[in-house]
């Protein structure tokens, strides 16, 4: 299995190769499936969505940092604790070499995709970590409040996934993004014939 870093992801865009990404802690599996359509100019029209999907897990927990008689304190630790992404490589009869080129174009523009979906993630981690503490009178009223924090990140997380999705409209315009998350589009060119492709 091939050990991908982000710097060298596009080593693991290769749906011949069964790879993982080091990411952070985490090492994200990266799952390729394979689907036969009837030509280039079928991807996109035959398959459901985007062609590759990041699964992203995260949890919450508090950190009480003082407990007294009147005051129960703490902070919300949000954390990445799990990701794999799945990739679909696509395939017809009669492939040219340079399909197979424009297709391999388009596995490691979706990839980056998907990694940046782990960023975004990321972000949103460091910036719930970064909120200030909580703080109530009893640990039952503290424990109600955290659980509304933690509801909060988790509202947070899925906000900054769907910002993220939206801004870059699924890859087709990552480009328009900024460092580090701005890339290549999710756009194959079909060079068959037929124009471009997601």
């Amino acid at each position: 299995m091939l050990a991908c870093t982000i710097l060298t992801f596009a080593l693991c865009a290769d749906p011949k190769v069964d790879g993982t990404l080091a990411f952070g802690d985490l090492t994200v599996p990266i799952v390729w499936s394979h689907a036969t359509v009837g030509s280039c100019v079928d991807i996109g029209r035959q398959t459901s969505g985007e062609s590759g999907l990041a699964t992203i897990e995260t949890t919450w927990h508090t950190v009480e940092t003082q407990q007294t008689a009147s005051v129960v304190s703490g902070h919300i630790v949000a954390k990445l604790s799990a990701a794999h992404i799945n990739m679909t490589a696509f395939s017809w009869e009669h492939m040219s070499a340079a399909d197979e080129a424009a297709l391999a174009r388009g596995y490691r523009a979706t990839l980056w995709h998907e990694i940046g979906h782990l960023r975004t993630a990321q972000a949103s981690v460091e910036a719930i970590n970064a909120e200030p503490g909580l703080s109530a009178p009893t640990p039952a009223e503290y424990n109600a409040l955290a659980q509304q924090r933690g509801q909060n990140a988790i509202d947070r997380l899925n906000a900054d996934q769907n910002e993220y999705d939206r801004v870059a409209e699924h890859g087709l315009r990552q480009d328009a993004l900024p460092p580090p998350l701005g890339g290549p589009d999710t756009i194959v060119e079909c060079p068959s014939g037929g124009g471009r492709r997601r």
